[in-house]
């Protein structure tokens, strides 16, 4: 659904190779998930049981979530018909504003969370506290690079 806020295609040429750009980085998270499981594997012996179950599972979702992916794009590059009624509907502007909205209101209110978490975790362990503010100030100078960017890109 994101994906398709980054779909500047006017015409069904420029579609394809959005389309295939697409399949390349779905290709590169399914490596990088059959990465994590196998780093998994490798390192059990010296991780904690909990983890040598999360990093299987977080692995074989995204290889399994981008191989569905991959499938599908790969499946409307195939057919015209429905190559082109995907290109509509990812250059509707009704969708792209619904969808810019949803992820405007929910990195809002994940900071809003991760202040609120932040609050709570100076009080109990320094540790998680300095990871929410590491990751509360990464998440802004992300936001403020990508503002800029789009400001002369647009």
């Amino acid at each position: 659904m994101l994906l398709r806020l980054f779909t500047a295609a006017e015409d069904g040429e420029a579609y394809k190779r959005v389309l295939k750009r697409r399949c390349v980085l779905f290709e590169v998270l399914i490596v990088l998930g059959l990465a994590t499981i196998a780093g998994a594997y490798f390192l059990g012996k010296v991780m904690p049981d909990f983890v040598r179950g999360f990093y299987p599972g977080v692995g074989t979702g995204v290889a399994l979530s981008c191989a569905f992916g991959l499938f599908g794009t790969k499946r409307t590059l195939k057919d015209e018909k429905k190559l082109r009624a995907e290109l509509i509907k990812e250059t509707d502007e009704r969708g792209k504003e619904v969808t810019l909205r949803a992820a405007s209101t929910t990195s809002l209110l994940l900071i809003v969370a991760a202040y609120v978490a932040l609050m709570v975790a100076v009080a109990v362990d320094l540790t998680v506290f300095f990871t929410l503010l590491g990751t509360i100030l990464l998440f802004f100078i992300i936001f403020l690079s990508a503002h800029a960017y789009y400001n002369k890109k647009l």
